[in-house]
């Protein structure tokens, strides 16, 4: 197995390099950490990327003697270290180098003193890694001393973790496997690498088509055995029988634990380390809520895997008695009804039941499906048949609800009928509208209403929309409200009504999805539609701010697909705030990893073409397929900006303009102002002519839209006074990059009017915003520094020239003829200085 690109320890890689690549400072680094977490591979890469410009010993590295950029490395293994380091101590005999030791907690006291030695003259660098709780306590004192600067390596966290995991299987692993390996490696790489190849080894990776699956064994080597046998050595029996108990009613409450399992037995537990009591501080919970669980989690499933079906009931048994149905957790009814479902039982109607609405509410789909599987064979109630149609609804699972709905329809027709508001919203989200209109012809009541709202939402057509969500606001005992007030509060987003809709959103976290979760509505899809509405609102940092809490929730707690979903708003926020390649990261899904649901996919493939169209040439191979079957779904407007963008890199003006133009009309006619002023807008950035709605008074509400409606109309109409007035209103927004390029607009408008001084300023302006957003590439911040201000056309011919276009094919791609190409080229040389197309890409990447 190959070693993947190094994951997660960019900060620590960085900070290693400054010190050993500075003259003044630290004489070296020291990485301290756990067994596993990956102390070695960090230090060779650390080797690697000194080699890569330095050499190693054995070649002959660049750059002048002696000089702190140009030390060759040495590797010593701990053995060989004091004659080694000996010889580095006498004056003169070597070039100074940087030393690197792995496994230093090895070394001899000897050893130890030569090293110290080493790192008081400074003439040379140390490298060292180390386990720390094994380390020399005079090598520890070198970074107390302040000779050696200290980085302390902790398990992954979560991301991390899993993209490592990801990573390990060429990133065609599907989502579930990713996050059960990782959880279980507990952040700890090492165990990480057994974990696979022990699955590997057990065939418990299976081919899925162009993905692979893991499957539900327990990945188990002997060397995994051994960490176990490592872990729990030394705990008397009654300590293991606890932490068994523990294992199987995680997470366990406390106060249960404490009502059947001795105060002496749960302490030596803690004190042994074996359990973790979670933190109010994080999670904050009521005191009779608190819980335990087993400090490492792949202990946990092992304690889980071999308890025997007689002990599993023992323990069933024990822990019921200590735990009455009325005080369960919602957490805690999960996992009491899945542990009667493991020994063999089955729960009674009511548990499997409140399984399943609890797994709902709190996205553990893989419980929610089994528990609904289980109530609708025991117990095939239409109740039951509701519950695991919502569970399949929301794992994505569409062809499996398909078939249940026909094996229902076959089997028990009386239940048919709670079961169509559920697949005529599965047919809308794979894009059969056809279908689910007609499905939908057989709903009544607010049930129709709310279909009609999310039809019209998925269609488009936002007015309509709010119309029909607003229908069902109107009947407070609707099931569907919860629902229909987050349509209508995304609705009034669209269309340019943010104000209205962060009135609602006080309405809308009221109403909640009280105890039965709706098929389309998540509870904390709330905040995902509050922080939309604060960013149509200008309020981008407030926007960023609660997407970035409901994600990291969301991956904390292994909410699969919602992590996406959160992931993907957050991206489109950080895009907005011109932060493009942190926003990449978001909508860059891997392969394997399939949310379920289309809608999702089409918008993260949008979002990515967007995004590595706003950055360097080298990222344009990032862009996704775009779909061809949605120009009028509730993602029109930004297709037409993602297909525009695609043009226009092509130098097909013609073609964005259109695509652009055609959107503006579009979302005019069906009342979604919010859209056609950022297809304005986005028309305005690439330089294209305006539309001519440009100078009309759109009903949009906020500072910031109107500033976006305005920085279209100051480009069109040259109004520098109105131009500086909106790049202030979006910088002030937090949307650097528009602001950016407003001000690179500005200084060309300045040149024009001969005013040199304030182009200048606004020059230093926008390079001043764009130390927020990294390396971007933009039309319009081509030629920033340009003093001779080049026309539209200009820079457009610049731009297709650097990319090695023929003056041919640029005539063909502008519809223009290769004589006026020719001429067009050479007046930008004369402008910009440039001798070739060469050098006009290097002064168009700077």
């Amino acid at each position: 197995m190959s070693p993947p690109a190094l994951v997660g320890r960019d900060r620590e890689l960085r900070t290693a390099l400054h010190v050993l690549r500075s003259a003044a400072g630290p004489a070296g680094v020291l990485i301290v950490g756990a067994p596993g977490v990956g102390k070695t591979r960090l230090g060779e890469e650390i080797v690697a990327a000194l080699s890569s410009v330095t050499g190693t010993e054995e070649g002959r590295p660049p750059g002048r003697s002696g000089a702190c950029s140009a030390r060759p490395v040495q590797r010593l293994s701990p053995a060989a270290v004091t004659r080694s380091v000996q010889r580095l101590l006498r004056p003169g005999s070597v070039r100074p180098r940087t030393v690197w030791v792995d496994d230093a907690h090895l070394l001899s006291v000897q050893a130890v003193e030569c090293l110290r030695e080493l790192t008081h003259q400074r003439e040379h660098k140390v490298l060292l890694a180390m386990n720390s709780a094994e380390g020399h306590a005079r090598l520890q004192s070198l970074w107390k001393d302040q000779r050696l600067a200290r980085l302390e390596l902790g398990p992954l966290d979560v991301l991390s973790t899993r993209r490592l995991t990801s990573a390990l299987f060429g990133d065609r692993l599907t989502q579930p496997g990713v996050v059960r390996l990782a959880a279980m490696s507990n952040g700890n790489p090492l165990l990480l690498r057994e974990l696979v190849q022990a699955a590997l080894a057990q065939n418990l990776i299976a081919p899925d088509g162009r993905r692979w699956r893991l499957g539900g064994g327990m990945p188990v080597s002997n060397s995994l055995r051994e960490l176990v046998a490592r872990k729990l050595a030394g705990l008397p029996d009654g300590d293991r029988r606890a932490l068994e108990l523990i294992a199987l009613a995680e997470p366990a409450r406390l106060d249960v634990l404490e009502r059947i399992v001795s105060a002496d037995t749960l302490l030596g537990l803690e004190d042994a380390g074996a359990v973790v009591v979670s933190d109010p501080r994080i999670e904050p919970v009521t005191a009779s809520a608190r819980s335990v669980t087993v400090a490492h989690p792949y202990v946990g499933q092992v304690l889980r895997q071999d308890a025997g079906p007689l002990r599993r009931r023992h323990y069933l048994r024990i822990w019921a008695q200590g735990a009455p149905r009325e005080n369960l957790t919602p957490a805690e009814r999960v996992r009491l009804a899945q542990w009667h479902l493991d020994v063999g039982d089955l729960p009674e109607q009511g548990l499997l039941r409140d399984g399943v609405r609890c797994a709902l509410l709190d996205h553990d789909v893989p419980a929610a499906i089994r528990l609904s599987a289980a109530a609708w064979d025991g117990h095939p109630t239409s109740r039951a048949a509701e519950l695991h149609a919502r569970a399949l609804f929301a794992g994505g699972a569409i062809d499996d609800l398909h078939a249940f709905v026909e094996k229902v329809a076959a089997d028990r027709p009386e239940h048919l009928h709670r079961l169509l508001p559920i697949q005529a919203r599965a047919f809308l989200f794979e894009g059969r509208q056809e279908r689910a209109d007609s499905i939908a012809q057989r709903l009544t009541g607010t049930q129709r209403s709310a279909f009609a709202a999310l039809s019209a939402a998925f269609r488009g057509r936002f007015a309509e929309a709010l119309d029909h969500a607003r229908s069902v606001l109107r009947d407070p005992a609707s099931s569907c409200r919860a629902e229909s007030a987050l349509l209508a509060m995304g609705s009034l987003g669209r269309m340019g009504r943010p104000h209205d809709a962060l009135k609602l959103y006080e309405d809308l976290r009221g109403c909640g999805p009280g105890d039965e979760p709706c098929c389309f509505f998540e509870a904390d899809a709330v905040e995902e539609a509050h922080a939309l509405a604060r960013l149509y609102a200008g309020r981008l940092d407030e926007a960023e701010g609660i997407l970035l809490r409901e994600y990291r929730t969301a991956v904390r707690n292994n909410r699969l697909g919602v992590d996406a979903r959160r992931g993907l708003t957050l991206g489109v926020v950080l895009l907005e705030r011109g932060r493009v390649r942190e926003a990449l990261s978001y909508f860059s899904f891997t392969p394997a990893y399939q949310v379920g649901w289309q809608p999702w996919h089409i918008r993260a493939a949008i979002h990515t073409t967007i995004a590595a169209h706003c950055l360097p040439g080298a990222w344009h191979d990032r862009s996704a397929d775009l779909p061809d079957d949605v120009a009028k779904g509730p993602y029109a407007a930004e297709l037409a900006v993602a297909r525009a963008w695609q043009a226009h890199r092509r130098g097909d003006q013609e073609q964005a303009r259109l695509l652009l133009h055609t959107a503006v009309d579009a979302a005019l006619e069906a009342g979604s102002h919010g859209d056609a002023v950022v297809v304005l807008h986005e028309t305005a950035r690439l330089g294209l002519p305006a539309h001519p709605a440009v100078g009309e008074e759109l009903p949009v509400q906020g500072g910031y839209l109107r500033s976006r409606l305005n920085y279209a109309r100051a480009v069109d109409s040259g109004d520098a006074k109105l131009l500086g007035e909106v790049c202030e209103t979006l910088a002030d927004a937090g949307a650097h990059l528009y602001a950016a390029e407003g001000h690179a607009e500005l200084a060309r408008l300045h040149r024009r009017a001969g005013k040199n001084r304030a182009a200048t300023a606004s020059a230093v302006q926008a390079r001043t915003l764009l130390r927020d957003c990294g390396d971007v590439s933009t039309p319009a911040l081509h030629f920033l520094d340009d003093p001779a201000g080049l026309s539209a056309r200009e820079r457009t011919v610049a731009r297709l020239a650097a990319q090695g276009l023929t003056d041919k094919e640029i005539a063909h791609r502008l519809v223009v003829s290769p004589r006026t190409v020719s001429n067009t080229l050479y007046r930008v040389y004369q402008k910009v200085g440039a001798s070739d197309r060469r050098h006009l890409r290097r002064l168009l990447s700077l």
